[in-house]
């Protein structure tokens, strides 16, 4: 399992792609897979930037993660967002987990996320999005450490293919993975 974390706007879902088609991997998308649910209470946190409750997430996850095969490589696009959805995942499957984290100074990702064009990208969401991964990610990350998670800080400034080529590495570096 190969997890994508970042700022809002660091490049998670172009890079998880790249991989993903590279690969021949899966790829899940929790941000889409909650976009598209029906329920208008979850869709308007989404468009306020809130984080939604980590039982929705982890049950939506859950029944994604049910139907996969057992036995084939896949990506996780921006989950976990809470040390909650952390220990889950790690739970899950420890021995298996790489954490890809870009990195991007927060003026940077703002300036990307205006180019783009969803609702929940509207000023006060992009900034309390911001806010949150700032609180959250040190003890995400921390716990991942702390269960040995190999753990690759990437530069997401860097041009697509530069930051892909590092992936890619990243990958390939991990003895358990066989591409």
């Amino acid at each position: 399992m190969i997890i994508f974390l970042g700022i809002a706007g660091s490049g998670k879902t172009e890079q998880s792609k790249l991989l993903a088609k590279q690969f021949d991997f899966d790829r899940i998308s929790t941000g889409e897979l909650l976009r598209g649910l029906t329920d208008k209470s979850i869709k308007n946190q989404l468009d306020e930037g809130d984080l939604i409750d980590d039982r929705i997430v982890i049950g939506v996850l859950e029944k994604v993660l049910g139907e996969m095969p057992k036995n084939k490589e896949f990506i996780i696009d921006g989950f976990p967002r809470t040390t909650q959805e952390a220990i889950w995942i790690s739970n899950r499957e420890p021995k298996s987990i790489i954490v890809i984290h870009l990195l991007l100074n927060p003026s940077d990702a703002v300036e990307r996320l205006k180019m783009r064009n969803r609702p929940d990208d509207n000023t006060d969401a992009v900034a309390k999005r911001i806010n949150e991964y700032n609180e959250l990610i040190k003890p995400i990350l921390h716990m991942f450490n702390s269960k040995a998670v190999k753990i690759c800080e990437i530069d997401g400034s860097k041009s697509i293919s530069e930051v892909h080529k590092e992936i890619v590495k990243c990958v390939k570096d991990d003895k358990k993975r066989i591409i």
